[in-house]
C-alpha cells in the first residue's frame, strides 16, 4: 500500500487498522467504543471525525503513537516500533525507563 505525504486523520486510521495482524474489523473497533462499524467507517471516509476522548484509546488498539495518528505523515510506525512502545507505556514504566537509562549513561561517563 502506498502512502501519500499528506495523509488525513481518516486515511491515517484505516492504514493504521489494515496494517495490523490480525486487522480487526470496523465492528470490533466500533464494539470497543459501544458505536457501529459504520460511525468507524465514517471515520475512516472522513465523514466524521472520533471524539477527542477517543484518540488515546484509538492509537492503543491500532498501535500506533498518538502523534502519528492526529498529524503523522507517511505510513505508520510498526506495531512493535519502539516509537508505539514508549507511546503506550504507563507513567511507571517511563519512571524504570528513565532511570534505567541513567544508569546506563553515568556508566558509559565512568568507563569513559
Amino acid at each position: 500500500m502506498l502512502y501519500t505525504v499528506e495523509m488525513t486523520l481518516g486515511k491515517r486510521i484505516r492504514a493504521a487498522r489494515e496494517r495490523l495482524v490480525p486487522k480487526p474489523t470496523q465492528g470490533e473497533i466500533g464494539a470497543e467504543f459501544g458505536i457501529s462499524d459504520k460511525a468507524v467507517s465514517a471515520w475512516e471516509r472522513d465523514d466524521a471525525v472520533p471524539e477527542f476522548d477517543k484518540i488515546a484509546k484509538l492509537a492503543r488498539l491500532l498501535k500506533v503513537p498518538c502523534n502519528w495518528l492526529l498529524e503523522g505523515k507517511g505510513a505508520p510506525p510498526a506495531p512493535d516500533s519502539i516509537e508505539v512502545n514508549l507511546d503506550q507505556m504507563t507513567a511507571g514504566e517511563r519512571a524504570v525507563l528513565a532511570a534505567t537509562m541513567e544508569a546506563l549513561r553515568s556508566q558509559r561517563r565512568t568507563v569513559a
